[in-house]
């Protein structure tokens, strides 16, 4: 470098250095200038849009359009007054031009001095220039001290960069504002915003709601969840609208609201548009349905019912008639029901709630189940006592499956069984011997009782030979006695009852009587009761003396151990013979009596001993 262009320099530098300052201050300002104009044209749009929908509520088209057109302005606005300016390089020559038209007074001197200046210190030390090199290096240094004189910064007109950037800041400001202030009128905005884009989206691209669980019935107090499936959902939330439906007694009056019996409810929607709403406990009934966008899901309806209990219950148990006991009526539980046999019983009931027409029933000890014959909150049903059964009741509520009774009722049934009358004779003894014409005569004395009444009384009789060898057959015959009406206790007597026979009674034959007696059940068919038996053995007047066990007739004697023998056809053959050989039989004398007495033995007995082997041997 030459020694000219080492003294140019130096003021060269500093002419170059006050320009640069120079445009650098207006690039800036320009620069705020053109961030003050993003402001306003960007967040004004978007300040514009909202201020517009919260006070007119635009519509879901002009709404989404209305925001969309807010990027892009400020696209455009980042742009033309933020990027192009940044960009713009810085060129000394214009802004050297520029200070001195800004001057008035400086015409061509900071130019000239910047474009001869940098010449002379390009040119070489042999190069010829034309003009003195000194000349050059005092007009720069002038014209750097005339620029620093000047101070061009203050030459630039800022109001209306200044009045722009205050905009910026007073919108900034208002935004703020309206960001502290107002900030559900901002959320709102933006769920309207995001509502209308979701609309707009629902229009061309419909979605479906699936409701969960629909109609259904659940238990009083017990939690219920109710939930939405939106497929094709683009919206994070939807909403629940519920409606309590009037009690019995109708809506609540006085101070409430119009619509104090209806609920909303936004329900977030997570993936795949699936959302839930859980009510804690469920008090009475409601209906619901789901909105989304502007379709609503059909309409459903919860049903609350309470679980049923036994609240009351009474037995009537009416007697068979035949027994005359008056009906009989047993209030409240009884494990344990005690009943005559064919007694039929009519079981009425009271729940706490209203009762299911067909899931009520009773189930027996077999498994067998018989409906209730339902009426609202009342039930019944019958049965007829027959054997030891086990019934329980099983109880549901009106609405169905789900509300059956915590804890069935079970009770017992005894039956009582129908006891045969006891028939009593009035005798000492059992066993008597009598002679025919006092067998013929013989009157029995009775006493039946039953515990409901005796209608029949009998005397049935058999007459049989003492031996076999009499060769008598067997007789017998019923002698029956109505009782009418039917009686607890009877009294009486059969007389005269073998007088009709033929033949009349003869020695030799026994006599069994037997009384029965039969009550009156015309349910379960009459029982017998029948009386121990009484045997008569008829004797001769001569062998009075002889009771039966003692003589033999029973098989004990000679002739009672005889036995037939077949004639041998084959006369080669040599007959069977029978050799008994037989103890000696001691025979007591007693006196005759009718009823086992005893007297003195008559005379002449020897020879009828005698009389009485030949009649059993038939001679004559």
């Amino acid at each position: 470098m030459s020694t000219l262009a080492s003294a140019i320099q130096p003021a060269l530098t500093g002419l170059n250095d006050a320009v640069r300052r120079f445009a650098a201050h207006r690039k800036r300002w320009a620069l705020y200038a053109g961030a003050a104009n993003f402001v306003l044209i960007a967040p004004g749009a978007l300040l514009l849009w909202f201020l517009l929908d919260w006070i007119f509520g635009l519509p879901m088209w002009p709404l989404v359009i209305g925001f969309a057109l807010v990027p892009l302005l400020a696209l455009f606005a980042l742009v033309k007054h933020v990027v192009l300016p940044a960009l713009r390089p810085i060129r000394l020559e214009d802004e050297a031009i520029l200070i001195e038209s800004l001057h008035g007074r400086m015409d061509n001197q900071v130019i000239g001095a910047m474009q001869l200046g940098q010449k002379v210190v390009a040119a070489g030390p042999d190069e010829r220039l034309g003009y003195s090199a000194e000349l050059v290096a005092e007009m720069t240094r002038r014209a750097a001290a005339a620029v620093e004189q000047a101070k061009p910064t203050t030459l630039l007109d800022l109001t209306r960069a200044r009045r722009q950037v205050i905009a910026a800041g007073v919108l900034a400001l208002a935004i703020v504002v309206c960001l502290v202030a107002a900030p559900r009128a901002v959320s709102d905005r933006a769920a309207r915003l995001a509502d209308a884009w979701a609309g707009i989206l629902d229009t061309i691209f419909p979605v479906e709601l699936r409701v969960e669980p629909g109609d259904v019935a659940v238990i009083r107090g017990q939690p219920v969840t109710l939930g939405v499936q939106v497929v094709g959902a683009r919206r994070r939330t939807a909403e629940l609208i519920r409606v309590d439906a009037p009690t019995r007694s109708g809506k609540v009056a006085g101070n409430a609201a119009p619509d104090a019996d209806k609920h909303s409810d936004a329900i977030a929607l997570a993936d795949g548009g699936r959302g839930s709403f859980e009510i804690a406990q469920t008090k009475g009934d409601f209906t619901y349905q789901f909105r989304y966008g502007g379709r609503l899901s059909p309409l459903h309806r919860v049903r609350v019912g309470d679980l049923p209990d036994l609240s009351a219950i009474h037995y009537e148990l009416a007697y068979p008639a035949y027994t005359g006991v008056p009906s009989r009526t047993i209030v409240g539980r009884v494990p344990r029901l005690q009943a005559l046999a064919a007694t039929h019983v009519q079981v009425s009931l009271a729940a706490s709630t209203d009762l299911h027409p067909d899931l009520c029933y009773v189930q027996w000890r077999d498994g067998s189940r018989q409906p209730l014959v339902v009426n609202g909150r009342f039930a019944s049903f019958a049965f007829t006592v027959e054997q030891p059964e086990r019934a329980t009741l099983h109880l549901a509520g009106s609405l169905g499956k789900g509300f059956e009774m915590r804890q069935p009722v079970s009770f017992e049934v005894a039956v009582d069984r129908d006891q045969p009358p006891t028939v009593q004779v009035l005798l000492k003894n059992r066993e008597m011997t009598m002679m025919a014409e006092e067998a013929t005569n013989f009157a029995v004395n009775y006493l039946a009782e039953d515990d409901f009444g005796v209608s029949e009384l009998a005397l049935e009789y058999r007459i049989e030979g003492i031996d076999p060898l009499l060769g008598r057959a067997p007789r017998s015959g019923v002698v029956t006695r109505l009782v009418e009406p039917a009686r607890d206790r009877v009294k009486g007597q059969f007389s005269e009852m073998f007088k009709a026979l033929s033949p009349g009674l003869e020695p030799g034959d026994r006599v069994t009587i037997t009384l029965s007696a039969k009550d009156n059940n015309t349910e379960s068919g009459p029982s017998l009761g029948r009386s121990p038996p009484i045997q008569i053995v008829v004797v001769r007047p001569d062998l009075a003396g002889f009771k039966e066990q003692q003589f033999g007739f029973a098989g004990e004697s000679a002739l009672g151990g005889l036995r037939k023998v077949k004639r041998a056809t084959n006369l080669l053959v040599d007959p069977e013979r029978t050799v008994r050989k037989e103890d000696a039989q001691k025979v007591d004398r007693q006196d005759l009596k009718s009823r086992v007495g005893a007297e003195a033995f008559p005379s002449g007995s020897e020879d009828a001993v005698g009389d009485y082997f030949r009649l059993l041997s038939g001679e004559k």
